[in-house]
């Protein structure tokens, strides 16, 4: 039924596919680090998510507007400053929703300004969109990102800490730190990356045929018989 409803309504469905079908993290592999490496609690999943979301939202829905005729690297080097610009406002924001979390993502929060999608994608593919389309497409990239980087997080920080945003699980039976770790992150990821593959794979592809059911009775010989003897009889 889900294979059905996706072919069916291929087009709509896909004006939407980066939220999860084609996830930029999952099934481009764009802004991946930060996922690995910081996104290690639920907390600092969250953070990520909220300065992601602004900082490439609003650098790419402004950027749109540097003029075609100025040459590739200037514009840029002019997305980079805009992000950088709207850089301070997002780490203000974020702080103030979650004291304490922009100190726990170190490097890979300012990492954001130069993020995939403003740095290639901006130029070689948003900025090639009519505007409403372009928001559109940049609210489903920014929405994706901010569905894996909190599932994500939120599973390391369940599996090895025993805790959900920093409060602590009672009663719960597992609890492994080497999920706090890179590895663990990345492995994750692999998982995930594989899984809307697969997923991927089966909406487009046909639905196999019913085989027919054998017969498991025969049915009756014919009892006509031929004279292999061409008519001799034995003397």
């Amino acid at each position: 039924m889900l294979r059905k409803f996706y072919q069916e309504h291929r087009s709509t469905v896909n004006k939407f596919d980066a939220v999860l079908l084609n996830n930029p993290v999952l099934e481009r592999g764009l802004v991946i680090a930060p996922v690995i490496v910081a996104a290690n609690s639920l907390k600092n999943a969250l953070s990520l998510g909220v300065a992601f979301a602004v900082i490439t939202f609003f650098t790419i829905a402004i950027s749109y507007f540097i003029p075609k005729g100025i040459p590739y690297t200037i514009r840029v080097i002019g997305n980079a400053i805009i992000a950088s610009l709207l850089f301070i406002p997002s780490t203000m924001l974020v702080e103030r929703m979650l004291p304490g979390s922009t100190q726990n993502l170190g490097i890979y929060l300012p990492l954001l300004v130069t993020n995939s999608l403003i740095i290639q994608k901006s130029e070689s593919r948003f900025h090639k969109m009519k505007y409403p389309s372009m928001l559109l497409q940049l609210l489903c990239n920014t929405a994706g990102f901010f569905l894996v980087v909190t599932v994500v997080g939120s599973i390391r920080e369940i599996l090895g800490n025993g805790s959900i945003f920093g409060v602590s699980i009672e009663g719960f039976p597992f609890k492994a730190p080497i999920f706090l770790l890179p590895c663990m992150g990345f492995m994750l990821v692999g998982f995930f990356a594989a899984g809307v593959k697969k997923l991927v794979f089966f909406l487009n592809s046909k639905p196999k045929e019913r085989r027919r059911r054998r017969k498991f009775w025969t049915e009756p010989a014919d009892e006509t018989t031929v004279d292999v003897t061409g008519g001799a009889t034995d003397e």
